[in-house]
């Protein structure tokens, strides 16, 4: 992906501005030509996220959305601020 990870921080926080909604048609617009590679590489993070194996047994929701937070950092650390939150928020989302 052209630009590192400030180009995929923004398009993690492109690809979930909406979410549940959907915001392809932005999205699109924005990565034009690399639509499907940059599509591809925020869907890694966001599985990647969603893999993650947490112990619910100690964990609530919004812990559980936090510790994705910190643990995605921690794996990838070129990640900004308000992409880290959008990858939380969206795991909380998809789990609840």
């Amino acid at each position: 992906m052209a630009g590192g990870s400030t180009a995929l921080s923004e398009a993690v926080v492109v690809f979930l501005k909406k979410f549940p909604g959907d915001n392809g048609a932005e999205f699109a617009s924005r990565y034009r030509t690399a639509v499907d590679a940059t599509r591809d590489a925020v869907r890694r993070i966001l599985d990647e996220a969603l893999n993650l194996q947490l112990d619910w047994s100690v964990l609530d929701l919004n812990g559980a959305g936090d510790l994705v937070e910190s643990t995605m950092h921690e794996r990838h650390p070129e990640l900004s601020r308000e992409a880290l939150t959008a990858v939380g928020n969206y795991y909380t989302y998809v789990q609840k």
